[in-house]
């Protein structure tokens, strides 16, 4: 039990912080490619949501650490959630999408989309794990 808490745990906390670290990278970017001009307003929303993003998944992990997994189905539900988003993201980041993404994009994206994948499967296990139980007190 401890040690897909932890896994689980772990998977938001790295998953969190890629998200912030990624939207940070974008803000000074775009700032310094617009000189004193106002962001354009994709940007500036692209790299709040991927902050906030961040640090939802970030505190969720950190949940998972500390109060361990008495809601299991709702952090898998959270988790496969949090893997879409970063599925979708990775995809626009390597596709190009977003016309913010310069240089490094396209390891971002890899990275986000290798860490929506394992979020989707540890949301999935989780999920499983909760029916399986429920059924099996029935």
């Amino acid at each position: 039990m401890f040690l897909r808490r932890g896994l689980s745990g772990a998977i938001g906390l790295v998953g969190g912080l890629i998200d912030v670290v990624v939207g940070l990278l974008i803000l000074p970017r775009n700032s310094m490619a617009m000189g004193n001009a106002v962001m354009n307003g994709s940007a500036i929303f692209a790299a709040y949501f991927l902050l906030a993003l961040g640090i939802v998944v970030f505190v969720t992990g950190v949940c998972v650490f500390i109060f361990g997994m008495k809601h299991q189905s709702v952090t898998g539900l959270l988790m496969i959630l949090y893997g879409v988003l970063m599925l979708i993201l990775g995809v626009g980041m390597i596709e190009q999408v977003f016309s913010f993404m310069m240089q490094g994009s396209i390891i971002s994206g890899i990275v986000m989309i290798l860490v929506g994948l394992v979020m989707l499967y540890s949301g999935f296990n989780m999920a499983k794990t909760r029916n399986t139980r429920m059924m099996q007190r029935s």
